[in-house]
C-alpha cells in the first residue's frame, strides 16, 4: 500500500472506524480531517480527529484502523474527554 494521505480520509469523516483493542472491537467517528502546510511527507501533511465512547479511554499508541475493507495502522493520541466521548488525535507530518 502506498502512503497514506489526506485523501484516503477526507471523503469519510462522519463515518465509524473499527479499531481493535484486547479481543474487543471499538468504533471511532472520524470528526475531522485536514490538511497541514509544510509538511516533507510524499503524501502530505495531515491531521484526523476521532471520536470515540467515553469508556474504554486508550492510551497514546498505535492501534489498527479498519473502514470499509482498508487497514490503516494510525498512531492515536487522547486530546479530550466530554459526555460526548474521547477525542483522539492523529498527526502524519
Amino acid at each position: 500500500m502506498s502512503e497514506v494521505g489526506l485523501a484516503d480520509f477526507a471523503d469519510r469523516v462522519g463515518e465509524d472506524f473499527q479499531v481493535e483493542v484486547l479481543e474487543h472491537r471499538l468504533a471511532l467517528r472520524l470528526e475531522n480531517a485536514r490538511a497541514l502546510a509544510g509538511s516533507a511527507r510524499a503524501a502530505g501533511g495531515f491531521q484526523l480527529e476521532f471520536l470515540g465512547p467515553t469508556d474504554p479511554v486508550l492510551a497514546q499508541g498505535l492501534f489498527p484502523f479498519e473502514h470499509d475493507g482498508a487497514r490503516f495502522d494510525i498512531f492515536i493520541v487522547p486530546i479530550g474527554r466530554d459526555t460526548s466521548g474521547t477525542r483522539y488525535g492523529a498527526t502524519f507530518f
